[in-house]
């Protein structure tokens, strides 16, 4: 079918993808496309045209060498999910959880992946849960239990950069929010929460989270602030929400990018890992492609492909 397609060009050994990705489809290593100004690739046109198909073979062709996620954006699958929380949920955060999730248990060169960054976040906007209580946060909470731990690979050493969050914090965040008796919806919740966050990150981590969250919006490089200024900004809906979904998928790719720039990434993984956004025409989709345009735009780089398809002559309100 991709012959039949004239797809062969574009995903053949020394084809735009296999630059694009840093490996080909054998597995061999090609110098990569762009450096580090990576632009978002946006496939557009009617439908028929094969943009799909191709994003799809894309996947096939790949994803055994690099880590690749094909998400179709169209699906009204993310909204489902988030519909009984959605004080503590959305569709773009559980478009990003499916991301996450399926890349923690990437089995391909270089290992799995780990998601503190981003769990921190989803953590915080927990405290939106439809009960406002402990226990209703708690569990909420425990939806993200995979994403901050790794898989250990034999013989490597992995420090203790996030010492706590991932050996356990989870229990201990849960165990802080059940243990106290504290009003639903009271800012006591999201207080007990970021402090037992904290107190369970090693100091390297605790310096991270300060340069990530420490920069949201009105944060003046206080973490705890900026946290609590993304629940805020989530539960505010509209724009602001926007916003926050817009920076958690930023800490996703920070969850990716560090991985890679780690010494035992370094030594370890290979290629560039790939986002594969179909129907990105649609509301979710457009959310997506925005915030990372807007990253890229002032000058947040991260190495992460982005590939979407817009069945729009114009390619949609980007």
């Amino acid at each position: 079918m991709c012959e039949d397609l004239g797809f062969e060009k574009l995903l053949g050994e020394e084809g735009f993808f296999a630059c694009l990705l840093g490996r080909s489809p054998s597995g061999a290593g090609r110098g990569p496309l762009y450096g580090p100004d990576l632009p978002v690739v946006l496939l557009t046109g009617g439908p028929g045209m094969g943009k799909g198909r191709l994003l799809r073979a894309v996947r096939d062709h790949f994803a055994t060498k690099v880590p690749v996620v094909y998400l179709d954006c169209g699906s009204p699958v993310y909204a489902d999910r988030a519909e009984p929380e959605p004080g503590a949920r959305a569709a773009a955060t559980e478009a990003l959880v499916e991301i996450a999730r399926r890349l923690c248990t990437w089995q391909g060169t270089g290992g799995s992946f780990a998601f503190p960054r981003l769990f921190a976040g989803l953590a915080v906007i927990a405290t939106g849960a439809a009960d406002g209580t402990p226990a209703a946060v708690a569990t909420e909470i425990e939806r993200y239990e995979g994403l901050p731990q790794k898989r250990r690979l034999p013989g490597l050493r992995t420090g203790d950069f996030w010492k706590g969050m991932v050996s356990g914090s989870i229990q201990n965040l849960l165990a802080a929010l059940a243990g106290q008796a504290l009003d639903p919806y009271s800012a006591a919740v999201s207080n007990a929460l970021l402090d037992a966050l904290f107190q369970s990150l090693a100091p390297r981590g605790r310096v991270e989270l300060e340069r990530i969250y420490g920069g949201y919006p009105g944060a003046a490089g206080q973490p705890q602030h900026g946290l609590r200024n993304l629940a805020a900004d989530f539960q505010a809906r509209g724009e602001a929400r926007e916003l926050a979904e817009g920076f958690l998928f930023r800490a996703l790719r920070e969850d990716l990018e560090a991985a890679y720039a780690s010494a035992s990434g370094w030594l370890r993984r290979v290629g560039r890992p790939g986002l594969l956004l179909d129907h990105a025409e649609s509301p979710l989709g457009e959310r997506l492609l925005r915030a990372v345009l807007t990253d890229r735009r002032g000058g947040q780089r991260d190495r992460v492909v982005i590939v979407g398809t817009a069945r729009r002559a114009d390619g949609g309100a980007f």
